[in-house]
């Protein structure tokens, strides 16, 4: 769930725009999961802010502060300058960690039995062989759907680091997904996909899934969003 810490991202589900929508997956081949548009549907990625709109002097503390001004404007609503409200420069998140997280639902459709593998992936393509797991559920999890669809959950969580110098985007994650009667977890596990010349424009992370099968099932997004640490 979003939190107080919670900067980038969409928790909604639905048809709207920004929604994630209940996302049919009829093919074997690995699968871009998607968000609502104005148009339709669109692969989504996560890109982390790094630009938006800075009033006043930048101080360390906060981007958004003017040590000249005392209070906030009448716009301006939070804690005080300096505590919470980050406009977020190209600065925010270097050497700082920070949480990519994305938890969905699902319907697995039957055909004798399916599989199912969720990645979580750095990257700003759309060729997943352009970008690079960053987390995943692991071996494909089994279930078994000889003669009807069966609901399961998952999620993936990576802790990372990054830092503008060395480029280096780096650290660990954990992952579940369950099904009818058996749940497959993968604990806290040391990211050995270690991405190199990341720039802050490439702070952007997609999902995706690969069924075992090619029989019709759904997919349905809960929330995909980043916390700040």
């Amino acid at each position: 769930m979003s939190n107080p810490a919670t900067v980038s991202g969409f928790v909604g589900s639905g048809t709207t725009r920004n929604t994630f929508p209940l996302q049919t997956v009829a093919a074997t081949a690995e699968t871009i999961l998607k968000i609502n548009t104005d148009t339709g549907t669109s692969n989504y990625f996560l890109v982390l802010p790094t630009g938006g709109n800075v009033y006043g002097a930048q101080t360390a503390l906060d981007v958004n502060g003017n040590p000249a001004i005392t209070q906030f404007s009448g716009r301006e609503y939070g804690l005080p300058s300096g505590e919470t409200v980050d406009e977020f420069s190209s600065s925010s998140w270097n050497g700082h960690p920070f949480k990519i997280r994305v938890v969905g639902t699902g319907t697995a459709g039957h055909n004798a039995g399916q599989t199912l593998v969720f990645n979580l992936y750095q990257g700003t393509s759309a060729t997943l062989g352009s970008d690079k797991i960053i987390g995943t559920t692991g071996s494909a999890y089994a279930i078994a759907t000889s003669t009807v669809n069966v609901a399961f959950d998952w999620m993936i969580e990576a802790t990372l680091n990054w830092n503008a110098t060395s480029q280096v985007l780096s650290g660990s994650y954990t992952a579940n997904v369950s099904g009818g009667t058996t749940s497959q977890f993968t604990t806290p596990t040391v990211i050995t996909n270690v991405v190199t010349g990341v720039t802050a424009a490439g702070l952007s992370f997609l999902a995706t899934v690969t069924l075992g099968n090619a029989a019709s099932s759904t997919i349905q997004i809960t929330e995909f969003v980043a916390d700040k640490l």
